[in-house]
Order: structure tokens, then C-alpha cells, then sequence
């Protein structure tokens, strides 16, 4: 679940007056190995990073944990698969709340590729639909077939991935996303069920695409 820009950057600023929030912003433009982008969601990103860096750290941490897998079997190779898949823009036009990704920093960390993005999505709550900014890194691990994505959203809501991607022998690939979704309690039955709604819907939506040779 996701509220407007607005409020996400009322608490983002409020956060900046904390030493995590700024050995966040140092950390991010710190790596000489990375490629930084500039653009106007730069900002946001790095404060509400530093937000889900410090939630990460909790140890009371009492928000309510829903976890499930995603299993999907497309007619291609592991290779083929992976590079569409593991291409968060391949998304766009899927997905069925993303409109665009906009990236701030690409580092390569011995093999290892890490990219920090920001999503800006549609969300759908009832009759009505809010702006959403989801505040992402993704890492990606081609050598051992899997990669890793967590996002941050208001009202702090998060989401771990890991995907994996499995070659069945027979010229079709098996990618299973494991999905835990981190959320207060009342938000959490919300944020579970349209979180495996969209992705669903995005995967379906891939595998066609690449079984049909658009993608």
C-alpha cells in the first residue's frame, strides 16, 4: 500500500535531521565503481532509504509478516528468461501499477550488480487511484541464477524478493518469486493481497511475451 509523494517527503525531511538518514546520503554517492544519475527523485529516494536501512535494523520491529511463493514455468531458456526477467523494465506495460522507473545509482560489487530505482506506480484504493513512489535496490547474482529486490513504501510498508530461476532440462525455465511483504497490521492483508495480484499479472504477462518473441 502506498500514499501520495507528499506525505512520503514530509517524513523523508523529518528524517534527514538523523545521523542514519545522513550516512545514508554519504554511503549513496560515496562508491567510485558506481554510475550515478541525476534526476528530480534522486533526493526522496536516499531519505526514505535511509528510513528502511534503520527499520531494517530494529529489533522491535512488530509489523505484521505475510510470505509466499510464486512459481511460473515458461517455454524458454534459463538464459533467455533470466535476461528479460531480471530487467526491471520489462515491467513496464505489465505490471499492472507501474508507469516508469526511474534509476539513481548502478554499482558492480565483485560480480554482483546493484541498482537503485525508484518506481513510480498507480495504485488503485477503492474508486480512486494515488501516485505511488516505490523506493527500490535490486541485486542481481547471474552467476548462482537469482536476485534479490526490497522495496520501501509509505506508510512503511516492505517488500522482500528473491527470485530464482531454475533450467527443467527441456528448454523451459522455472522462476519462483519468494515474496515477504512487511506491513502494520491493518495494512497487512491489503498490502499481501494486491502485492500477489500484480505480480501475477506481471508474470503472466512476461511469460507471453517472451513465449511469443515481443520480449
Amino acid at each position: 500500500m502506498r500514499f501520495t509523494v507528499g506525505y512520503a517527503l514530509a517524513i523523508a525531511c523529518a528524517a534527514m535531521g538523523t545521523p542514519t538518514a545522513v550516512s545514508a546520503v554519504a554511503r549513496a554517492d560515496s562508491a567510485p565503481s558506481c554510475i550515478e544519475s541525476d534526476n528530480d527523485y534522486k533526493l526522496e529516494w536516499q531519505v526514505s532509504w535511509s528510513i528502511y536501512e534503520a527499520e531494517q535494523r530494529n529489533p522491535d520491529d512488530g509489523r505484521a509478516v505475510t510470505e509466499v511463493d510464486l512459481p511460473i514455468t515458461i517455454d524458454a531458456p534459463l538464459d533467455k528468461v533470466w535476461s528479460v526477467y531480471s530487467d526491471f523494465r520489462s515491467g513496464l506495460g505489465r505490471h499492472s501499477f507501474l508507469k516508469d522507473i526511474i534509476v539513481h545509482r548502478t554499482c558492480d560489487e565483485d560480480g554482483v550488480q546493484v541498482t537503485d530505482f525508484t518506481a513510480l506506480e498507480d495504485i488503485p484504493m477503492g474508486p480512486i487511484t494515488f501516485p505511488g513512489h516505490t523506493q527500490a535496490r535490486q541485486r542481481l547474482h547471474p552467476d548462482e541464477n537469482y536476485y534479490t529486490s526490497d522495496t520501501w513504501d509509505i506508510p512503511n510498508v516492505t517488500t522482500h524478493q528473491v527470485v530464482t530461476f531454475t533450467d527443467n532440462g527441456d528448454g523451459t525455465t522455472t522462476v519462483n518469486e519468494h515474496l515477504k511483504f512487511v506491513a502494520d497490521q491493518p495494512l497487512i492483508a491489503f498490502t499481501a493481497d494486491n502485492g500477489v495480484a500484480a505480480h501475477l499479472a506481471s508474470q503472466e504477462a512476461v511469460k507471453a511475451d517472451i513465449e511469443n518473441g515481443t520480449l
